[in-house]
């Protein structure tokens, strides 16, 4: 056997051709060895309330507890891999009757006993997998201010969004969405939805953590400074100021997220003949 491998090695080297299953393993040199990591990926979920407030003025860090005289802040409970994580109350204080249309803005976020303050906001988050792209934020007057009977309502009253700003988590180097509505009106109107921000799925954007602020504190470098205490206002119209009953009342602003539509795909078409 020794014998006889020798002769098929000497004749392969003398024909100039290789001889299946005698050929010695190939590496880059004598002295490398590669070895391979693996990782399995699954698909996220953001959401759940464990999140921070990503402080729209400073994205880099996030904002503390609101104060307890603070509008107050949403935190989702639901997780989900697109998700709205938070928004904001909107408090108007109080308004009196009147013969003229009344008009009042809501309070800014308020924190570190008033140390800081922030205009409202609503925060989101896309961690879908497969390199899938492209949504829409919108926001609704999905129930107009009403007393605790619902008898008593301010018929006809709108908010008015202005000042608005978008910002990325600070560690979030995704494209921004290139789309965002700085000012808008919701109205009691039904299926008055309003696009808000629209992250396009050609251009891959929107993907990490976002938070959109309506008006700006007297600090801020980003935006239009001192604003977050006049850029959320509630208008009541003349009619109905002049007969609201001197109750509480409450309005409901609905935020969502919706994934773009897939693409659809174009009929495989038969020539005729």
């Amino acid at each position: 056997m020794k014998a006889r491998s020798l002769c098929t090695t000497t004749l392969a080297a003398i024909l100039g051709v290789a001889v299946v299953g005698t050929a010695s393993p190939a590496f880059a040199a004598p002295t490398e060895l590669s070895s391979t990591g693996n990782v399995t990926v699954e698909e996220g979920t953001a959401g759940g309330g464990n999140q921070g407030t990503v402080d729209p003025e400073n994205p880099d860090q996030t904002l503390p507890t609101p104060d307890p005289d603070s509008p107050g802040e949403n935190t989702n409970p639901d997780t989900g891999s697109l998700v709205i994580e938070k928004t904001t109350n909107l408090d108007f204080g109080t308004i009196k009757t009147s013969a003229n249309t009344v008009t009042s803005f809501a309070k800014p976020m308020s924190f570190e006993s008033g140390a800081k303050t922030r205009g409202a906001y609503v925060q989101w988050a896309d961690v879908r997998a497969g390199g899938t792209y492209g949504y829409t934020v919108t926001a609704q007057l999905s129930s107009q201010f009403k007393d605790s009977t619902g008898t008593n309502v301010l018929t006809g009253s709108t908010i008015d969004f202005s000042n608005g700003i978008i910002a990325a988590q600070g560690d979030n180097t995704n494209t921004v969405p290139s789309s965002a509505q700085t000012a808008f009106q919701l109205t009691e109107a039904a299926n008055d939805a309003k696009t808000i921000v629209t992250a396009s799925k050609d251009k891959k954007e929107g993907k990490g953590r976002y938070a959109m602020e309506f008006g700006q504190s007297k600090d801020s470098t980003v935006g239009v400074a001192g604003t977050d205490a006049n850029s959320v206002k509630l208008t009541v119209p003349a009619a109905t100021a002049s007969n609201m009953a001197a109750t509480n009342y409450t309005a409901t602003v609905t935020w969502k997220i919706t994934a773009a539509p897939a693409a659809e795909e174009t009929p495989e078409v038969t020539p005729e003949g």
